[in-house]
Formats: structure tokens, sequence, C-alpha cells
């Protein structure tokens, strides 16, 4: 379902920050930068220095020569629950912030919602868990080869160091990459299912779904955070639009904003792969079409990316970018299973009891913008799961070890709402044991595999003869960092970089 909306102006463009309307397809090395802030005047002072260089939602030009004339680097910026006051917003103006995001990813409440136990519970986590020093800001820099980013990152380095009272956080840097193959480490093309910004193109996902100050799916603008004028008395920011006749006149901080989800999520593919060849192994014979046909089952799309509801039977590159399907004639899942993570993380019109249009309205209210990239080298060619005519092919996909190398993405995603966005999909749709009437099947790939009832989490196959379901199922994914962030408009920015508190 796809709804019009007023489009964005170059105004408003101009002060949205560009990693929420792009994806930087262009710019595929990445670096993550985790600070910590010890002094307010330190913080508003690196704050100052780095706002002109935030890179925003400006249109870049178009005509013959647009290749050459995007940027080569960009560079985005957001802080967390405890940045904010670190660079000196008071206390009463965080409350004014959503209590998701004032908890913080790592807290116990967030992490019982996410699922966040075991191998994945904050108190291990590299950076951003209860263990770490805290996250109160995140740059995310971009540029088009490894020079390009070092570069950035030497520069990026300088400022922080020239800012007493602002660090990078030692041993938190992360960096990642977007493939050229446009795979995920477990050998499927990713990055198909993401929904347009209404407002960017004039149909898609209402604007209001993920940047804050415009209409939402429901038609009401989302909650903002704001700040009571007597702090902003250049008037740098916005004045709230007020239906509700407060007396007090108050600066809108979140128009043109948006809040992300960042978490590590770290893949074990060698035992991804052995756990599909040894379930579909025939008399002790391990078989790699078949392994892959399990893989497919669980993932909800063939490694070429064909969705299985329009590829049942087999693999076909040709619809490997195809994203305009729906589940109205596949409602017992046997040509993608109910489970499938895809069917889970965008349900479209399965939602059941719903009929279609009912459905599509719910699931289009807790769509997500992603914008993540891959870490680490491949562990295999994934071009040969196309391939398995060859010998060659199937023997490596049976015999992989694992190199002890890490390798996984970075997932990062952009929302209006946390709750009702983010939190929601992992919870109520990938954890869910009992989503679209199943009985003991969270997401194969990022649900939570413990279960109220101590069973263990399994996959099930629809089929006509009967129901194929799994071994309980190990932990392919597990969870090495994550944050919640405020990403303010480049207004806002510059207010945080000035903002006395009082």
């Amino acid at each position: 379902m796809s709804a019009m909306s007023s489009p964005l102006t170059d105004q408003a463009l101009d002060d949205i920050q560009g990693v929420i309307t792009s994806s930087y397809a262009h710019l595929p090395q990445t670096a993550y930068l985790f600070v910590h802030m010890t002094t307010a005047t330190g913080a508003r002072r690196w704050i100052e220095a780095i706002s002109g260089s935030v890179t925003s939602s400006k249109r870049w030009p178009v005509g013959p020569d647009t290749k050459k004339e995007k940027p080569r680097t960009a560079l985005n910026v957001a802080l967390t629950a405890e940045g904010l006051p670190a660079c000196g917003l008071p206390e009463h103006v965080l409350r004014t912030f959503p209590a998701e995001f004032q908890d913080g990813m790592a807290s116990p409440d967030r992490s019982r919602i996410l699922g966040d136990a075991d191998e994945s519970a904050p108190a291990l986590w590299e950076v951003g868990g209860p263990s770490t020093d805290p996250v109160h800001a995140v740059l995310f820099l971009f540029a088009a080869d490894e020079a390009a980013l070092d570069t950035l990152c030497r520069a990026q380095r300088a400022i922080l160091d020239a800012c007493s009272g602002v660090a990078e956080i030692p041993g938190s840097a992360q960096q990642g990459y977007r493939p050229a193959t446009a795979t995920e480490h477990f050998g499927f093309h990713d990055g198909i299912a993401q929904p347009s910004i209404a407002g960017l193109g004039g149909e898609g996902v209402p604007t209001g779904e993920f940047i804050l100050g415009y209409e939402n799916h429901y038609g009401l603008m989302p909650p903002t955070p704001v700040i009571p004028r007597t702090l902003d008395a250049d008037a740098v920011l916005p004045r709230l639009a007020n239906p509700y006749h407060i007396a007090e006149e108050l600066g809108d901080l979140g128009q043109n904003g948006s809040y992300l989800a960042y978490r590590k999520l770290q893949q074990d593919v060698a035992a991804f792969w052995h756990f599909m060849s040894l379930e579909t192994a025939r008399g002790g014979v391990m078989d790699a079409a078949r392994a892959i046909w399990l893989a497919s089952k669980c993932i909800g799309r063939w490694p070429s990316g064909a969705p299985l509801v329009l590829a049942p039977d087999a693999d076909d590159p040709a619809l490997g970018d195809r994203d305009d399907f729906f589940y109205a004639a596949d409602t017992d899942g046997l040509a993608c299973p109910l489970g499938a993570h895809i069917r889970r993380a965008h349900p479209r019109d399965g939602l059941k009891p719903y009929p279609g249009p009912q459905s599509l309205s719910m699931t289009a209210a807790h769509r997500l913008l992603r914008r993540g990239r891959v870490y680490g080298p491949p562990l295999f060619d994934s071009s040969f799961l196309q391939r398995l005519s060859s010998a060659e092919a199937r023997d490596m996909l049976l015999g992989l070890k694992d190199d002890g190398r890490p390798r996984g993405i970075h997932f990062l995603c952009v929302n209006a709402s946390l709750k009702s966005q983010f939190e929601f999909v992992q919870q109520t749709w990938c954890n869910n044991p009992h989503f679209g009437g199943l009985n003991d099947n969270p997401d194969p790939l990022v649900g939570d595999l413990r279960q109220a009832d101590a069973r263990p989490g399994r996959m099930t196959i629809p089929r006509e003869e009967a129901c194929l379901r799994t071994r309980p199922l190990p932990r392919f994914v597990t969870v090495k960092a994550g944050a919640y962030l405020f990403m303010p408009s480049l207004t806002a920015l510059r207010f945080l970089g000035s903002v006395r508190a009082t």
C-alpha cells in the first residue's frame, strides 16, 4: 500500500541528514566512530566544529557528469540519550524524548523486548553495553574507497583530539562495506525490500514514518522532543506547531530529525550451512541442492534474491530484484513458509487473520529504512550457490569451516518511532514463536530462540504431504554491539553546539 505526501522542499532536504534519505550506494566504504563526552563545553565545541561538514539530503546534481559530481565522502552524526545531557541539554528536555530512547537499547526492559540474552546479552557487547564506556555519539563516515575513508577518519579524529572533554572510545571503531555482489555473508542477495519515502517521490511510505515533523501512516504528526524558548533565545529552532495551546512557547528539536537503531550482528556462516546440510542429508549423504532449498525456506528468498512466492520450486535469477509480490495466494506457506525471515520482517498482505488491505495497512505502519553494511571478509564465494552443477562447488559448501575471523552486518535502521517500528518488528514478528499461527517457530535468523515454556525454537516448512520440522535451531546471528540514537537535523545540531543548561 502506498501513500501520497507533499514533496519535501529543498529547504527541508538541506536540513535532513543525508543517511536518512540515501543509502550512499556510491560510497561503499564505511566507518563508525563511537564518541564519549566528559565535559559539556568540549562536547558543544566538537558539535559546532563538525556541524558544517555534516552531509545533508540536498539533491545531487543530475546530468551526464552526475557520477563525477557526487561527493566522494559523507559524514553524519547521531547522539544517544546519555549524549544529549553530556552536551548540556537539561534533564527536563531529555524527558520529552520517547521512553525507549531514554532507556537505551542495552537496558533490561529493552533487552527483554528485543530478546538480547545469552551470547547476545548487552553485558558481552563490544560497545554500547554496561561493561563498556558509555556511547554518547556516533560518527557515520562513508567514502568511495579505502584511501578516502582513511583520510576522512584521520580528519575527524584530529577534530576530536582538538576538543578537550570529547574522545573516541578506545578500541571501539568499526568498519564496514557495501559488497559489489550485494550479498550478505550467508550468501543471499540482500537489501531488496526497501520502502521509499513518499516525500521524495510522490508515492511510498508516508514521510512521517521516517522523519519527524511530517504526517505518518495514521495522518498524525509523530511525537517530537521540545525545547523551552528560554533555552533558545536566538530562536535557532523552529517554533513548535502547538495544537494544545500550551502557554509556554516551545522550540521543535525533532523536526527533520529521526531515530536510529544500530546493532552489530555477527554471523556464524559455517554453522548456518552445516545445519542446513545435516538437516537435509539422506542416508548420511549430504546434498547441497537440498541444503540450499532449506536455507532459502528459512530466509524466504533464493540466493539470487528471487522470492519463493514467485519461484517456489527453484531459483530464478531473473527475479532476483523483485519486490512486487504478495502472500494472499500462499496463505498456508507452501511456497514461502509463514516463519521465513522476510515474511516476518515485512508481512505485506499476509498477517493473519486480517484480509489483504487491512494487513497491508498494518504492515505499512511498521516499516524500517535499512542503512546497514556488512563487515569482515566473506567465508566463501556466494556465486557458487547458483552453480550446483559443479561438484567442486558442492564440496565447498559441504566442507565449509569457520576461519575464526568475525563477519556479519552493521544493521542500521531509520524510523520515527523506535517502539512502534524497530521494536515492534523485532518483538511481535521476529521473536514471536506463534507468528502466523505457528507453534514454536521464532525467526530462524534474528529471532529470540528462548521459549517461555522452555521448548527450543525450530523452523517449520509446510508441505502438501506433511510439515517438515527441523531440529532445534542454534544461534546463527549474535548481537555484538548496539545503541538507540537520535539523528538531529542540521538546524538542531547547530542548536546543540550552543545550548546552555539552565
